[in-house]
């Protein structure tokens, strides 16, 4: 599963310079539209396409959060 559970350390991206990723300026917070990105980021770092990484983590959070599954279900 993936979250924004730290708003205060945005991904590098957020940064303008490396200057001020190191002096720790972020220009931005890391927010839910940055799953994505961050998805992808980590399916390359683990050497999966992101269709994997998504199913994982899909299968990942049905374990996590049983109810989930039952409640995606009665909503289609």
């Amino acid at each position: 599963m993936l979250e924004t559970d730290a708003p205060d350390m945005p991904p590098h991206w957020l940064y303008t310079t490396a200057e001020q990723r190191g002096n720790g300026e972020a220009q931005g917070r890391n927010e839910p539209g940055e799953l994505p990105r961050i998805a992808e980021v980590l399916a390359g770092l683990r050497g999966l396409d992101p269709a994997t990484l998504e199913r994982q983590m899909r299968e990942n959070s049905k374990v996590a959060l049983p109810r989930l599954e039952a409640a995606s279900a009665s909503s289609t």
